[in-house]
């Protein structure tokens, strides 16, 4: 993923930090009250800047916009990546392993991927950006569940893996936005953790096939 902001890069640490005051002034107008309300001088005002100082750095908004994109998802990814990286998962248990994965998966949704959300909306993309992230989180710990194949019960290791990360990431996602207010972090990790791990360590037989005389027609019933 590549920006197309042109950023002229402050040269002076008293110059960076007005550079960190906008950008973090941004994120915050995009995540708490959207796009909509993301202008040059809303920027400035919660930046304690001046307009002065946004434009010796970018054209406009989208300028702006193009840059925050840019540097979000690289230091998304570096993060996520540092995270992966912290830890030699070859000497961990699958128990532990799932339990890490969760945690990861559970703290990526947080922090700068929120902004990429928010900056996905921002520029219309439809959650492209995110939902790409996204992907690479899932892909990635799948891979370090596929390295302990053999603890797996299920008779179909990489698609118990897909769909059990599938089924945790679904629930994580929809705890955020639960209407009642998110878990508190050791509970849902616990909770999503029990569920991945039942579902890859109970061995089950093959998938039961449903006859044709068995199948239900929902519009009869509700017709």
């Amino acid at each position: 993923m590549s920006g197309n902001a042109h950023l002229n890069p402050p040269k002076q640490s008293r110059s960076r930090r007005t550079l960190e005051r906008i950008i973090q002034a941004a994120l915050e107008i995009l995540e708490v009250d959207g796009s909509s309300a993301l202008t040059v001088q809303a920027v400035v005002e919660r930046a304690n800047s001046s307009v002065g100082s946004f434009y010796a750095r970018f054209s406009g908004k989208e300028d702006l916009l193009d840059y925050l994109a840019e540097r979000v998802w690289h230091q998304t990814l570096d993060r996520w990546n540092d995270a992966l990286s912290s830890r030699d998962w070859s000497r961990i248990d699958l128990q532990h392993i799932a339990e890490g994965s969760i945690r990861l998966l559970v703290d990526a949704g947080k922090s700068r991927s929120v902004y990429m959300r928010a900056l996905d909306r921002a520029k219309g993309r439809g959650g492209v950006a995110y939902d790409t992230f996204r992907s690479r989180v899932i892909g990635d710990v799948a891979e370090i569940l596929l390295a302990r194949r053999d603890e797996i019960a299920h008779p179909d290791p990489e698609l118990a893996v897909r769909l059990g990360l599938l089924a945790t990431a679904g629930m994580i996602e929809a705890d955020r936005s639960a209407d009642d207010g998110p878990l508190p972090r050791e509970i849902l990790v616990s909770e999503a953790t029990n569920l991945l791990l039942r579902y890859l360590t109970v061995s089950i037989s093959a998938p039961a096939q449903v006859k044709a005389s068995e199948e239900v027609d929902f519009f009869d019933i509700w017709g």
